[in-house]
């Protein structure tokens, strides 16, 4: 039994310290959303990252490395809401995790 439990934390953290966040991490590209296919362009800015979509919304903003996350504002101009995120790199995905009030979304986007 204590070798599986050593095994099971084993895993865990190893686990943990693949997606771990970095503040070198290089979000900057192009990237289509899961939900319609969209494209969004994410630069590099002095204050951190900036994403904007093809009419030129800032969809990403104020994304800086702040406690060990990547932490920013997402918003979705199809409800014209903003909320609070955090990003993960997850291999060529952006794991974008959303949270307003008690509610969380979770949308992944595809690097090009």
């Amino acid at each position: 039994m204590k070798q599986k439990l050593f095994i099971l934390g084993l895993l865990l953290s190893l686990t943990q310290h693949l997606f771990a966040q970095k503040p070198t991490d290089n979000f900057a590209g192009s990237y289509k959303t899961d939900d319609d296919g969209a494209l969004i362009v994410i630069s590099k800015t002095s204050n951190g990252f900036l994403g904007i979509d093809p009419a030129k919304r800032v969809v990403l903003k104020d994304i800086k490395f702040v406690d060990g996350q990547w932490k920013g504002l997402v918003y979705n101009p199809k409800k014209d809401l903003t909320a609070e995120c955090e990003l993960y790199l997850v291999g060529n995905k952006l794991k974008i995790v959303a949270h307003k009030g008690i509610l969380t979304k979770t949308v992944y986007w595809e690097k090009l």
